[in-house]
């Protein structure tokens, strides 16, 4: 449980994120039902959004000229309560004990409070709250008040515009937009229509909301059912339904509230009808989850969220800190996906309008690679939506000069929206990063359908864009000029090491995948001097490895620059971009996120862990961390190359950094590939995995397995550092099923399912096969040597360690 013992409603908007529900589709942030004191967006619907110009000092050729931004949605779920006249409020009248809980395996908000009016009676008010991961649409409240004493409550409900009405991103104030009209330059860009059923009696009523967003054609609906349990009468308005209810002590009346979201983007050339179909499924929504009732919807919303994590879960023995940080984790990143169909997972998912709502690069890297395991349907929902988002990627790459595809590096539906060119333009590698999502999905899952129809047009077409964008020169060499890897402090340069390794991979990938799907070949036009150009520019790319020092070069010319001064920089003056200009910044050794040691993570197969050891200690050194993109990569390379301690703490640092705000940023949202990178550090770093995948550095390039009828090996290296004493998990290869099971001196596979064909392992370099009749292995960790001593952070920037707090 998240537990919050005490609620300070000057912290809310701070802990909204913590104690959102979401299911992917619909998130409802942590905000008070009576929604005083105020939190910002309290409700986000994933396909509801506006776009708006990007205004530049100086415009040049390519620059996005609009962005998309995520809206928030009327919530719909808000309660004014009244007792005895005065509106519910914890910061007035007297408020005896307030508590919410955040239930980590049923996914449910609950919360209590006991308050007097300033001039009447005294309640306890009871809610709960939930994002249905059966009902994608559908958000269920239960909201209960008890008199203590006798006291006339009224309840309130808004789903109207008046209430919680659309709203822009998190920099401007709440406020109602007039609507339903075409956007007419002066900013009004919505509109609100506000209606109410006739149909309203002693047991319930039926509410809406219906609004239109011109500038994405995006028309969306919100509706309320209400049920009343309990003495007291409901009466509907032109903007509120009532509960009214004359209480003596010790009764108690209870609204029941389901709330359907629903939205759909207009067709180009296709006549508006109003909001006519939204509501409609809206309302069918409803009256299914009527018929079931409250307390089977709440059973088949908590079976399903069991299902997911009983598979999920992470076990940690010895750090009970950790423990409960991955499964918050674990809750949160589900909730950023589980029922996203038809969208990417955002940066914050729903928990906050940070970074508008964008998605990047590392959805793809980081929050992938473990909804490939855990919960592989949202991973090919993502998937299936980069791939709907290719005629943009198309056309962006015709306009950056090149071929194939060019993913947005960040979007809400397919569109660049960033006017940071030096990532918008430059930054390439999320190209690679794509198709590398494809490969591991189909390798994790045996997903063959989908490689065919969607992962192999992925890998080809992004293929496609680094011949166009790299060359040869006159020894051979392939090189990728003018590039920005994931490390935004050092931007537009050459030969960028993670650029260069995953786009290795991506070229390998695509001569592989053509190989093996002739038809799709075929149906891209893809030619054998096309495959050729691939091998060779793979074969042929630049890594570039320092010959004094024998590090890796983060790009070319990288470790000639000056280092930063960190012992002169003072704790105040990070992040570094919002104290230093980045031509300053530019010029110096200083990482904002893992760049080499990320593309060690991903791409790192073929890397010696002598050169990996190496590249860590100095890159460790200059990793300032003002990206939460950073402790994962660091995490997972420590572990692989027996710095266990130093991964331990990367791994806590990424597990804690939303529930202590150690950057001081939740409000805007939770970093949703962050707390991937919790699972990533436990499972890749501890764990040891790696699943063989297209692309793969001395694979075959011809077929699949040619020497192992079966197939690629799933490679894992379970080592536990000191503080842990066991570690627990569950991981999939090619469609199979097995639970891992790592103590300090021996780990045990288990295989839970009986496939078609053995199951390869590789235990630290020693071949194992499991089959339906040979499903458990143990084996023995061998022992780990002198590894030196482990490198340490920057001055001022060392990892933090955050005490255990009561709750």
């Amino acid at each position: 449980r998240l537990h919050d013992p005490d609620v300070d409603p000057d912290l809310l908007d701070t802990t909204a994120a913590l104690f959102t529900v979401a299911n992917g589709w619909v998130g409802v942030r942590g905000a008070l039902e009576e929604l005083t004191p105020t939190v910002h967006a309290g409700t986000l619907l994933a396909p509801v959004l506006e776009e708006v110009p990007l205004e530049y000092g100086e415009r040049s050729y390519g620059f996005p000229g609009r962005q998309e931004q995520v809206l928030a949605v009327p919530d719909g779920w808000a309660v004014r309560a009244e007792v005895d006249g005065s509106a519910l409020d914890v910061s007035i009248g007297t408020t005896h004990g307030h508590t919410r809980t955040l239930d980590l395996r049923t996914g449910v908000l609950r919360r209590e409070v006991r308050w007097s009016a300033p001039h009447g009676g005294t309640v306890a008010v009871t809610t709960s709250r939930l994002a249905s991961l059966r009902r994608r649409e559908l958000v269920v409240v239960r909201y209960t008040v008890r008199a203590e004493s006798a006291a006339h409550v009224a309840l309130r409900l808004f789903p109207c515009c008046d209430r919680s009405p659309l709203r822009a991103h998190a920099d401007d104030d709440p406020h109602v937009r007039p609507a339903y009209v075409a956007d007419d330059g002066s900013g009004s860009r919505t509109v609100t229509t506000c209606s109410h059923t006739a149909t309203s009696g002693p047991a319930g009523a039926r509410a809406w909301t219906v609004q239109h967003v011109p500038s994405s054609a995006v028309d969306l609906a919100v509706a309320a059912d209400v049920r009343v349990v309990g003495p007291g009468f409901v009466a509907t308005g032109e903007h509120a339904t009532t509960v009214s209810a004359d209480l003596r002590a010790g009764d108690e009346v209870t609204v029941e509230l389901l709330v359907a979201f629903t939205a759909a983007r207009q067709r180009a050339g296709e006549p508006s009808d109003g909001g006519a179909a939204v509501l409609a499924h809206a309302q069918q929504v409803l009256d299914a989850a009527r018929s079931a009732g409250h307390d089977a919807l709440v059973a088949e919303h908590r079976d399903a969220l069991a299902a997911a994590l009983d598979w999920a879960d992470v076990e940690v023995d010895g750090d009970p800190q950790l423990q409960q940080a991955v499964r918050f984790a674990l809750l949160h990143v589900l909730g950023s996906a589980a029922l996203g169909e038809g969208t990417g997972v955002r940066a914050k998912g729903l928990t906050g309008l940070g970074y508008h709502g964008h998605t990047f690069w590392d959805a793809d890297s980081y929050v992938l690679a473990v909804l490939d395991h855990v919960l592989p349907d949202a991973a090919r929902s993502h998937l299936a939506w980069r791939h709907g988002t290719l005629p943009w990627a198309r056309e962006h790459a015709r306009v950056l000069g090149g071929a194939g595809a060019a993913f947005a590096w960040r979007t809400v539906t397919g569109p660049e929206s960033s006017g940071y060119w030096p990532a918008s333009v430059a930054a390439r590698h999320v190209d690679a990063d794509v198709a590398d999502a494809a490969c591991r999905y189909a390798a994790v899952t045996g997903d063959a359908a989908f490689e065919w129809e969607a992962g192999t047009e992925l890998v080809v077409e992004t293929a496609r864009m680094w011949v166009a964008l790299g060359h040869h020169t006159d020894d051979g060499a392939f090189h990728l000029h003018g590039v920005t890897g994931p490390d935004e402090y050092t931007a537009v340069a050459d030969d960028n090491a993670f650029t260069n390794r995953m786009a290795a991979r991506n070229l390998r990938a695509a001569v592989e995948l053509t190989g093996r799907h002739a038809d799709a070949a075929a149906h891209l036009a893809v030619t054998e001097e096309e495959r050729t150009a691939w091998r060779r520019a793979a074969d042929a790319m630049t890594v570039l490895v320092d010959p004094d020092t024998g590090v890796t070069q983060q790009c070319a010319g990288f470790l000639q620059r000056r280092r930063w001064d960190f012992a002169g920089t003072g704790p105040h003056a990070y992040p570094l971009e919002q104290h230093h200009t980045y031509a300053e910044i530019y010029r110096r050794q200083v990482v904002k996120q893992a760049d080499v040691v990320a593309a060690h993570w991903l791409a790192g197969e073929d890397v010696p862990v002598d050169q990996q050891r190496r590249d860590l200690a100095h890159y460790e050194a200059i990793t300032v961390r003002d990206s939460s993109l950073s402790s994962p990569p660091h995490a997972v390379v420590a572990a692989r190359v027996g710095w266990l301690a130093l991964a331990h703490d990367h791994v806590r640092e990424a597990a804690l950094l939303d529930l202590h705000d150690l950057e001081g940023d939740v409000v805007d949202g939770l970093h949703v590939a962050a707390l991937a990178g919790v699972w990533v550090g436990l499972v890749m770093g501890f764990g040891g995995l790696r699943t063989a995948r297209a692309g793969d550095a001395g694979r075959s390039t011809t077929g699949r397995g040619q020497e192992d009828a079966a197939g690629d090996p799933l490679h894992l290296a379970p080592r536990l550092p000191a503080a842990l004493t066991g570690l627990r998990f569950g991981v999939r290869h090619a469609g199979a099923r097995l639970r891992v099971e790592v103590e300090p001196e021996k780990v045990t596979y288990r295989l839970l399912d009986a496939p078609s064909r053995p199951v390869v392992l590789v235990h630290h370099g020693e071949r194992v096969v499991l089959t339906g009749q040979e499903t458990t292995a143990v084996r023995g960790v061998p022992p780990l040597g002198d590894v030196g001593p482990a490198p340490v952070p920057p001055p001022g920037r060392e990892l933090r360690r955050p005490a255990p707090r009561p709750s």
